[in-house]
């Protein structure tokens, strides 16, 4: 388990248990969103932080996709084609940015590799493609939307885990 995906997991918990915890852990609540609120603030710091050197090295850096990763997507174009020649396609929308979405990248990296045979991940960097997040009225990121044989099945935003994942996936198949 990877770190990001370890962390996501752990901040996911702490949601969880804030919004089914009874009314008297009202004070603990609070709390747990101070954390989360924090632990939001310093990723997004860290991303914009490194997000200059991330986009030189990649500039400088032209390396090739990885055998089973996620297609980087970056037309209409190439996002069309991927949707017409796969049944199930889980499309990720983020920023070199926004915290969440690096924590979740490893987490999309390791999915795409792991289910290679079934679904076709795909990314798309909304810095570089706003075209294609107004089309598809992304608001927040990360969003990760599933569609299958071309037409959106679900959606969910925020950072997810793999097993979130692997139920988003459940959910198209049915």
């Amino acid at each position: 388990m990877s770190l990001g995906n370890h962390i996501t997991g752990k901040l996911n918990n702490i949601e969880s248990f804030i919004e089914n915890a009874p009314i008297y852990f009202f004070p603990i609540k609070i709390l747990g969103w101070i954390f989360l609120f924090l632990a939001l603030m310093v990723t997004n710091l860290l991303a914009i932080a490194k997000w200059p050197l991330s986009a030189m090295s990649k500039k400088v850096n032209k390396k090739a996709q990885s055998l089973n990763g996620p297609l980087n997507l970056s037309s209409e174009e190439e996002l069309r084609k991927a949707l017409d020649s796969n049944e199930i396609v889980l499309l990720d929308f983020w920023a070199q940015w926004c915290g969440p979405c690096l924590l979740m990248n490893n987490t999309i990296n390791d999915f795409a590799k792991e289910n290679a045979d079934s679904v076709t991940v795909g990314k798309v960097d909304v810095s570089l493609n706003s075209t294609l997040s107004k089309q598809f009225a992304v608001r927040g990121l990360p969003t990760v939307i599933v569609f299958q044989n071309g037409e959106e099945v679900t959606r969910k935003s925020g950072s997810l885990t793999k097993t979130q994942l692997s139920q988003l996936i459940a959910q198209a198949k049915n």
